[in-house]
């Protein structure tokens, strides 16, 4: 049974999406005393605010599609409203955000790995995002390339939250970036299944996922065959297509027929939910829609940072 959505709650996130007190309320609590003890003994060196205070600005240059200068002048009129006259201008925002070490971002991330239940099933899939915003006319008329970079992410299947993002070059192959993905929340949670689609079908995730103890909803490609490849893959070759271990004169098993082999699989994606896999389809859907499916950044170093910060303004306010 589908559940009903309850639109009046649906309704107010996305209102809330545009308000700025959604990305600077916290911020604005400790703000004259943050900035007291943050400043204290300061001689010489540039005025300091608060991370919170900058990741608003930068949360809302993201969500609104706004340029730094237009983002911190939202900032200014909110703050000002209530009686605070220090904000940062548009270049101290910026270059806060360019001093963030990426480790320290991708922790950021992990935190919503820490709230999760012990038990989490987790799906993964990946995306393209424009490294360049070039419309389709500059590029048919000046033969100009698209660049793509590849966007890999790990969601949980309960709280739709992003767990784990990773950036790759286009066509970096996903099956590859399976365990890095899948290490940092099997280091900090216990999870149960892992969903994910026939691109990630490959000997070392399944090998992964049965020394973890996660079950591995991963379609296998429809020829492949039980003889080769670890005891992990050759079990969910088993359990997909439905070999029959009955002894035969000439070979150990019997290997149904490729319209068999789609039966069975089919009856097995019914039986393990694997339908589910659509939610990280939406949660790709979303980023795109409120972040934009192009990124404003220029070097790899600093589109890496802006995605995975994204993906904090993604937990924290969006999901």
């Amino acid at each position: 049974m589908v559940e009903s959505r309850d639109w009046n709650a649906y309704n107010t996130k996305l209102v809330n999406r545009g308000r700025p007190s959604t990305y600077l309320s916290e911020a604005l609590k400790k703000h004259d005393k943050d900035l007291i003890e943050i400043n204290r003994g300061k001689v010489g060196s540039p005025y300091r605010y608060s991370f919170m205070l900058i990741f608003g600005a930068f949360a809302i240059k993201c969500v609104d599609k706004k340029g730094y200068r237009e983002a911190t002048g939202t900032v200014f009129d909110y703050l000002l409203f209530y009686g605070v006259t220090y904000c940062p201008n548009f270049r101290t925002v910026q270059w806060r955000i360019q001093q963030l070490e990426k480790e320290g971002i991708k922790l950021m991330v992990y935190q919503s790995i820490e709230r999760e239940e012990q038990d989490i099933d987790v799906i993964v899939d990946s995306t393209g995002m424009k490294s360049r915003k070039d419309g389709e006319y500059r590029s048919d008329m000046y033969g100009k390339i698209k660049e793509w970079k590849q966007l890999h992410i790990a969601i949980s299947r309960k709280t739709h939250k992003i767990l784990c993002m990773k950036i790759t070059k286009a066509h970096s192959g996903d099956a590859n970036q399976f365990v890095s993905m899948m290490k940092p929340i099997v280091d900090r949670k216990r999870v149960s299944s892992s969903i994910a689609d026939g691109a990630y079908d490959s000997n070392e995730n399944f090998e992964f996922c049965g020394v973890n103890g996660i079950n591995p909803i991963i379609p296998v490609h429809i020829s492949a065959v039980g003889r080769v490849g670890n005891i992990f893959r050759k079990r969910a070759i088993e359990e997909q297509f439905g070999f029959d271990r009955r002894p035969h004169a000439h070979r150990k098993y019997w290997f149904p027929g490729k319209e068999k082999r789609r039966q069975n699989q089919d009856k097995w994606r019914d039986e393990t939910n694997f339908h589910q896999r659509s939610l990280v389809e939406t949660v790709n859907s979303v980023f795109k829609g409120v972040f934009d499916e192009s990124v404003f950044s220029k070097t790899s170093k600093m589109i890496e940072k802006e995605l995975l910060l994204k993906a904090v303004i993604y937990n924290a306010f969006i999901a």
